[in-house]
């Protein structure tokens, strides 16, 4: 298949200062309209970033003064805390580890990377520890400028109240503590706080003092009274050594490859003495509040953490990694920050589809050795996850319980692992006598950890109720996307956590750990009946044509042809429920939609997965999320949502598991076919609506550092094959139906976001 394409890296929504920085310009030279920024105000998200026009003008930035040696360092940093980082530069890693560290990213292509410093990614930055004093440090030290005043006063005025008051979960009682009593002392006067503390009986408690404390004496104790309205709890801080955590790799790289003789700085610092810890009980029944009131009220997010290793209160489940499981460097780096001190903090791991998400979450599990839920968006997915922990560790198997509209089994009196769905979880309706009784049993458990999969649904209002249901020590997210088309991927900092890491999915393919993937954007052009019938139609009926242009599935049908010739293991996607049945039938190809019962669906993966006569399987929106065919080397999409930037990703996301000869040297042309083994198609018709929605659902991964290729449909010179949807009377009898069916979307059966299950 030859192809004449032109390159396509757009990003039309995010800020243009790459192009237009102007640095040290000199007093002569022309001044540009826009002047220097006055003040610098973070955005909450990188994503809420790119909406705000104030960052897609042209900014002057001719007032940051450049380093004598910065061609030698590798960072760029902007007043406004929008970051560059040239991966050409020595330090590469430990610079690299630092900005992810501590800022969002927002384009990873090959040689520049762009992030921007962020309210929520400075809370996670400070959450693991670093001060604010240590980030500014590594930042001076890292950038090619000095680093702007303005900038390090917005950083500052930040950090005075960010990780600085957790909330833990211990003996079955929540408790705000902080290291700092002035922290306390401020959330305690706080009206609704006061109200939910639990005012103790006088008690006492030995409290080990540090050496400057204690003038020197390294034995020295204090008595401290506690129990009155304004003393709090005093304790010593706990650390665990890092050798007692399960996570730690044995065997594998500590980076990617080419990485391992460079020193690499802990982004999170080791603390070599013991800190003096203060806390006071509150409510459990209140902690929702508090967490709400301390955010938006005190701009204090309370971090989540987990002792698990002084909780003598759970059973422990009985739990470890086999022999023969290994995580990769990147799994585990990700893991140290969720472990850093020894505690589970609660909070976000975001890794590409294909890289070990599933395995990152079990690992986490076997560390904290307590009862864990995890909730995901399909049955299917809830069968992969029970598979997973049976293969990748020595629990017994019936601790671990799948539970599903088709599976209602009561849950272990011990401790266990329950996979289930968000929509079984967060039901709201009234529930059969077995599932009413399930529910119960979850909430008598306390749970030590929580696992969010696709944690992008979380935010939905019909799922917030879970955290009330499943009374959890630690919550983990986990996603390749952490992106919604509106602003509730906001709320997670509070219902989960701040993201904890964020991996590069280019050092990954290049590691061989994603499968090298070509992706396209094909234009069709829609005949000329469809085309007059499109701008006459309704909108609803101009999705349609557009769905079912005749051209779009006939090239649909030449690559279907193609890849099977190849051997490929094709995935067809239509959102559109009658073109997906339409092909399917024609091609006398499976389907699996909503619709599908789930044994039917587990058969048509399993077909598709062994056998060599069934290499194309059609898919709905069921196929976007938590699905494991890591045979499947192309994708087709033929219809989709609108334009959702999760819902492309997710779809890429299902031909990267690694591949064979992932790794092996390429050519080159990037237009080579061997170059490549996976391929990602995205089918549009020209001229129509679909051209703007398929722009804006790729700039998450454009952002990654892929590019897509525009191909014209005349290069696959289509009139030389006889094709099926070639047939001028199918084409018409297509058309008759679009044009009188209804405006109701009920044709097309729209499914929702999450149809994968049915309650009771």
């Amino acid at each position: 298949m030859s192809t004449v394409s032109a390159n396509k890296r757009r990003r039309p929504n995010l800020p243009p200062q790459p192009l237009n920085l102007v640095l040290n310009v000199k007093p002569n030279d022309p001044q540009p309209s826009a002047g220097f920024m006055p003040s610098c105000k973070l955005p909450l998200t990188a994503d809420a970033l790119m909406q705000d026009p104030a960052y897609t003008t042209f900014m002057d930035f001719s007032e940051m003064e450049i380093k004598p040696n910065a061609d030698e360092l590798p960072l760029l940093v902007c007043p406004n805390g929008y970051i560059f980082l040239e991966t050409g530069s020595t330090n590469l890693k430990s610079a690299t580890e630092f900005v992810i560290a501590i800022a969002e990213p927002v384009s990873r292509p090959e040689v520049i990377h762009e992030f921007q410093l962020t309210v929520f990614s400075l809370y996670a930055a400070l959450s693991m520890g670093l001060t604010c004093d240590e980030l500014l440090a590594r930042l001076e030290r890292y950038s090619k400028n000095v680093v702007s005043p303005i900038l390090i006063a917005e950083v500052r005025r930040h950090g005075a109240s960010f990780g600085r008051v957790k909330l833990v979960l211990r003996d079955r009682k929540y408790f705000i503590e902080s290291s700092y009593r002035d922290e306390l002392e401020l959330l305690a006067a706080n009206p609704v706080i006061a109200a939910a503390r639990v005012q103790n009986s006088l008690t006492m408690r030995n409290v080990q003092k540090t050496e400057e404390e204690s003038g020197g004496s390294k034995s020295a104790q204090t008595t401290v009274a506690v129990g009155s309205k304004n003393d709090f709890n005093v304790e010593v801080e706990d650390r665990v050594e890092e050798k007692l955590l399960e996570f730690l790799a044995q065997g594998e790289p500590q980076g990617p490859p080419g990485a391992e003789n460079e020193e690499v700085e802990d982004v999170v610092p080791k603390v070599d003495k013991p800190d003096l810890v203060y806390s006071f009980q509150v409510e459990e029944s209140r902690v929702g509040a508090i967490k709400e009131v301390a955010l938006t009220v005190l701009g204090r997010p309370l971090l989540t953490e987990y002792d698990f290793w002084r909780d003598a209160s759970n059973p422990p489940l009985q739990i470890s990694l086999n022999q023969e499981t290994r995580i990769r460097y990147y799994q585990e780096r990700a893991l140290r920050k969720m472990f850093s001190n020894g505690r589970a903090r609660s909070g976000i791991i975001v890794l590409p589809c294909g890289a070990g998400k599933t395995l990152t979450g079990i690992t986490a599990v076997t560390t904290i050795k307590k009862s864990a839920m995890v909730l995901t968006s399909s049955s299917v997915a809830v069968d992969q996850w029970k598979r997973s922990f049976l293969l990748f560790t020595t629990v017994d198997p019936s601790k671990v319980v799948a539970l599903t509209a088709d599976n209602k089994s009561d849950l272990p009196e011990d401790a266990c692992v329950v996979c289930s769905t968000y929509t079984m979880m967060a039901y709201s309706g009234r529930r059969s006598e077995a599932a009413e009784r399930i529910m119960q049993q979850i909430r008598r458990k306390d749970w030590g950890l929580l696992i969010f999969d696709e944690v992008q649904f979380a935010p939905a209002p019909a799922f917030r109720r879970i955290t009330d249901l499943c009374r959890s020590h630690c919550k983990l997210g986990l996603t390749a996307t952490l992106v919604r088309e509106d602003d509730l991927i906001n709320d997670l900092q509070w219902l989960i956590g701040p993201k904890l890491d964020e991996a590069n999915w280019l050092e990954l393919q290049k590691a061989g750990y994603l499968a090298k993937a070509k992706c396209s954007e094909v234009w069709c052009g829609m005949t000329i009946e469809y085309f007059r019938a499109y701008l006459n139609a309704s909108p609803m009926k101009q999705r349609r044509l557009w769905v079912c242009n005749p051209n779009k599935l006939r090239v649909c049908e030449y690559l279907i042809r193609f890849h099977q010739a190849r051997r490929d293991k094709i995935i067809v996607f239509s959102d559109n429920l009658f073109a997906l049945k339409e092909v399917a039938y024609a091609l006398k190809a499976p389907y699996i939609s909503g619709e599908v019962s789930l044994q039917e669906r587990m058969v048509i993966i399993h077909k598709f997965k062994t056998s060599p006569n069934c290499n194309v399987i059609f898919l709905s929106k069921v196929g976007d999320n938590a699905i494991d065919i890591p045979c499947a080397t192309v994708v087709i999409q033929i219809s989709f949502n609108f334009a959702s930037r999760r819902q492309e990703t997710q779809r890429l996301g299902r031909i990267l598991r690694p591949k064979p000869n992932s790794n092996k040297p390429t050519t080159n042309s990037p237009d080579d076919i061997e170059n490549y083994n996976a391929f990602f198609y995205s089918l549009v018709s020209k001229d129509t609506q679909e051209i703007a929605y398929a722009d804006k659902r790729q700039q998450f991964i454009v952002d990654q550092g892929y590019a897509y290729k525009v191909i014209p449909m005349n290069v696959f010179n289509l009139d030389q094959h006889k094709l099926i949807f070639d047939d001028p009377v199918r084409q018409k009898t297509i058309l008759q139906k679009i044009l009188t069916s209804s405006d109701t979307g009920k044709g097309d059966l729209e499914e929702e976001e999450m149809p994968l299950n049915t309650i009771d």
